[in-house]
């Protein structure tokens, strides 16, 4: 089976099992590397999708672990102090830092003959950013724990609408890695200032799985998830879904664990292969 679009589920630092996946799948002779043309992805796996298209996923594991390495612990007691005049939280320059040092102005070119799409969810006019924040996240956390469904839906019924932007909407570098930051807004974890005047959150509240920004796509589009799930995935169709082969064990918001993102990435490295074994 030759797969021409690649879809990458948000999860935070659980998402490094997909370019794990993607780099065992390529060595094991599935040549995603050749055939995806088309990726579409969501908060995290933004970051992913394109690191593994524009070729460089290992260089990515590299620096985040280099990132993670440097960072002691996940939330900084002692920025609490009148005028440290630095984050509580470091995920978001940790990650701005991440993008910035990784991408370079020839992966534009690099990436001129694909497609990347970033999901983000736009806030409906009447609700405040501060209010909408707390509803969004709300909704969205209860419904996954109720219904464990796939694809959610109840943010959109509080007004939450999708915005879709590309790597060909960016103007260069600087903007795509806004649009990435944009596609991840997790206030207060990951804070951000929306993108061209709107306001915006992380697009997994729309769905963190977007495998429908694929559908008029040709060809089969292969989804790679974060986690594993405790209902049975859909079967395979155009749509072939892929989750970890046992629980992912570091936390998504873990930016202090360099260990577990290689373990992590190992874990896809091994089920990439497998299943490009049986994909022979």
């Amino acid at each position: 089976m030759e797969f021409r679009n690649v879809i990458f589920a948000g999860g935070g630092s659980r998402c490094m099992w997909q370019l794990g996946f993607w780099v065992g799948a390529n060595k094991a002779g599935l040549a995603l590397q050749q055939t995806v043309d088309y990726a579409a992805s969501t908060s995290a796996g933004c970051a992913m999708a394109t690191a593994a298209l524009v070729g460089r996923p290992i260089e990515a594991l590299e620096l985040f672990k280099e990132l993670t390495a440097r960072n002691p612990r996940n939330i900084h007691w002692q920025n609490l102090r009148p005028g440290s005049g630095k984050p509580l939280l470091p995920h978001m320059e940790m990650y701005r830092d991440a993008l910035q040092n990784f991408l370079v102005p020839a992966d534009m070119a690099t990436l001129s003959d694909k497609r990347l799409e970033f999901l983000m969810a736009r806030f409906p006019d009447f609700l405040p950013s501060s209010v909408g924040t707390m509803a969004a996240f709300s909704v969205y956390g209860l419904e996954k724990h109720l219904t464990g469904v796939l694809h959610p839906r109840w943010t959109q019924k509080l007004g939450f609408q999708p915005v879709v932007r590309s790597n060909h909407d960016a103007d260069d570098v600087a903007d795509l890695i806004d649009i990435i930051l944009a596609s991840s807004c997790v206030p207060p974890v990951l804070p951000g200032n929306g993108y061209k005047g709107l306001r915006v959150l992380d697009g997994g509240i729309i769905d963190n799985v977007p495998a429908h920004l694929a559908d008029d796509r040709e060809g089969h589009t292969l989804v790679l998830l974060s986690k594993r799930y405790k209902k049975p995935l859909p079967s395979p169709s155009r749509r072939v879904y892929v989750q970890p082969s046992e629980p992912v064990r570091i936390d998504k918001f873990d930016y202090a664990n360099p260990g577990a993102l290689q373990t992590t990435y190992d874990l896809g490295l091994r089920d990439g292969a497998r299943f490009a074994q049986g994909c022979s």
